[in-house]
């Protein structure tokens, strides 16, 4: 099954990255034309979620052009690949600033955000983001007047982790972590939140993002310390390496981490019988629950736009969900210059019911939601809720 998984998994990426057009920009963008971009790593360690979410993209606009689109304008989507390079990612973020570009969404890696942030590009360049990844606090606090946090925090789902290992009775906790910011403020965020409850990590192991193949010999170091349950705090691919690895070994101690492992990231990687049972937080509805109006309307939107062979997966909805709340933004920007009165326009969305899933910003409040739920992998790759 492993080398199954792993003659799929080529396939896999190639069919995400099919419908992404990975040129600079789109020349089809007219002057009437509302024009979004994405700019995330097409390429390097957080392709396959870029991916995943260019796709969510995609079928929301598509869905709202064929509607009759925004305020009688038609919606075009800027792609960029930064390649998890921070200075490519600055680049593109200024030339975006300096074209027609309403808003970014959904920009994908910490390094680079990071960067973007530290050289306070959104406010000086005046161009919102919208749905920025990851959600460390380290990006959320303080408030940047221009960025737009769409999913609960990274906090509230490591406090919804350790909540979920106390019901469960496990005491001895280790966390394996990502060697790039976003992992190791997942890191100290969880160290803290133990530290206050009298508890003490029993291991904690850096995982390299630009060397999986050291992982064998630090799922060794890992596996000395008898852990009851680890936390895995990195991007999906990473994630998926560090499981094959895990379970390799024959440890059998449960692993969880947050909603950054998709499901079938992690099945396509390791394989469907070993990803089974690990748990994750999710920031998402069950995309597999229609009694939900968002994930029903998500669903219906792809049989009538959806691309070939699109499944539906958790990261395409919160790129759905999250172009939603730009679309409502843009509705209420109204035609004339909406990229200057987009920023108002979102800080007015107060309790913005999406159907089933709820958003509130204002000036002093840019975190818009504090959904999170525990799923577990089940069978075939199918999310327990």
């Amino acid at each position: 099954m492993a080398n199954a998984q792993r003659s799929n998994r080529p396939t896999q990426i190639n069919r995400l990255l099919a419908g992404v057009g990975l040129v600079a920009w789109s020349a089809l963008a007219g002057a009437a034309d509302l024009v979004v971009a994405h700019m995330a790593p097409f390429t390097g360690p957080a392709s396959i979620e870029a991916a995943e979410y260019n796709a969510g993209i995609r079928l929301a606009i598509k869905a709202t052009n064929a509607a009759g689109g925004i305020n009688g304008q038609q919606l075009v989507l800027k792609t960029a690949n930064d390649e998890y390079k921070p200075e490519q990612a600055v680049a593109i973020f200024r030339q975006l600033a300096a074209e027609n570009t309403v808003a970014t969404l959904l920009p994908v890696g910490s390094p680079a955000m990071g960067q973007i942030l530290k050289e306070g590009l959104p406010e000086t360049l005046k161009l919102p983001i919208i749905g920025l990844i990851p959600a460390a606090e380290p990006f959320r606090a303080p408030l940047n007047p221009y960025v737009y946090h769409v999913r609960a925090g990274d906090l509230s789902q490591y406090r919804k982790l350790v909540e979920y290992a106390q019901t469960i009775g496990v005491k001895r906790i280790a966390v394996a972590y990502a060697d790039i910011p976003f992992g190791t403020a997942g890191l100290a965020a969880i160290e803290g939140m133990l530290k206050k409850q009298g508890q003490n990590l029993v291991a904690r192991v850096a995982l390299p993002m630009a060397d999986p193949a050291r992982l064998p010999e630090i799922v060794d170091a890992l596996a000395r310390n008898s852990p009851d349950i680890v936390f895995m705090v990195s991007p999906a691919k990473l994630a998926g390496d560090f499981l094959k690895a895990y379970r390799a070994k024959g440890i059998g101690a449960p692993l969880a981490m947050p909603s950054y492992g998709n499901a079938d990231v992690l099945c396509a990687i390791a394989g469907k019988d070993t990803a089974r049972g690990v748990i994750m937080a999710q920031v998402m509805p069950n995309v597999s629950n229609t009694a939900i109006p968002i994930v029903r309307r998500f669903q219906e939107d792809i049989k009538k736009h959806g691309e070939k062979d699109m499944r539906p997966n958790i990261f395409q909805l919160e790129a759905y969900v999250t172009t939603q709340v730009l679309l409502e933004g843009l509705r209420r920007a109204g035609t004339a210059a909406p990229r200057q009165k987009l920023v108002p326009a979102l800080d007015g969305l107060k309790r913005l019911d999406l159907g089933g899933y709820t958003v509130e910003f204002s000036p002093t409040r840019h975190t818009g939601s504090e959904f999170v739920d525990i799923s577990i992998i089940g069978r075939d790759c199918k999310l327990m809720f």
